[in-house]
């Protein structure tokens, strides 16, 4: 079952992942393994130990079959409250993933919001919709794509962060 992994604010790549089982009666030893595509060598990894009948995870490198762009649409900055005693920073982000193979792919996709640790400053995810793709505790977000040869899918991801004057803004910056 391969699938592509990609996490579009830390690298602009797709990694291509295949979940695997051995079907051998016999181990699968740990040692360096080459990795080809299409006949093509696409690169090196490492494989652990893998026992008769047990499943795992093969990393098969980045491929550029899938292009993947992370891009800051917007941040605003305002004053809250009604003595202006707060802020609010929005900040837009745009995810750009499209299939540039003649086969289907499935592509998933990996973000965050940021988390407050402090009850004075509030975090609200405003795109996508909370019920449609929910945040972990620690902020991570996750899409499933399944994109048709040729097709490009737009992300949005916004959210805002409010906190009052008193309290220091920082570390918010990517």
């Amino acid at each position: 079952n391969p699938e592509y992994l990609t996490t579009p604010k830390l690298q602009p790549a797709a990694f291509l992942t295949a979940k695997a089982v051995n079907s051998s009666d016999f181990p699968l030893l740990a040692g360096a393994m080459n990795v080809f595509l299409d006949g093509t060598f696409v690169a090196t990894s490492h494989l652990r130990t893998v026992m008769a009948g047990e499943k795992f995870d093969l990393a098969l490198g980045a491929d550029d079959g899938i292009s993947v762009k992370h891009q800051r649409v917007k941040r605003f900055t305002e004053e809250t409250g009604l003595t202006n005693s707060g802020q609010r920073i929005t900040y837009e982000y745009l995810l750009t993933i499209q299939n540039n193979k003649k086969t289907a792919a499935r592509v998933i996709v990996a973000d965050q919001i940021p988390v407050s640790r402090n009850e004075k400053v509030v975090v609200k995810q405003l795109s996508p919709d909370a019920k449609e793709v929910k945040p972990t505790n620690e902020g991570a977000l996750k899409w499933t794509l399944d994109l048709k040869p040729g097709e490009t899918r737009e992300l949005t991801l916004k959210s805002s962060i409010d906190y009052p004057n008193d309290v220091q803004g920082t570390g918010l910056e990517p």
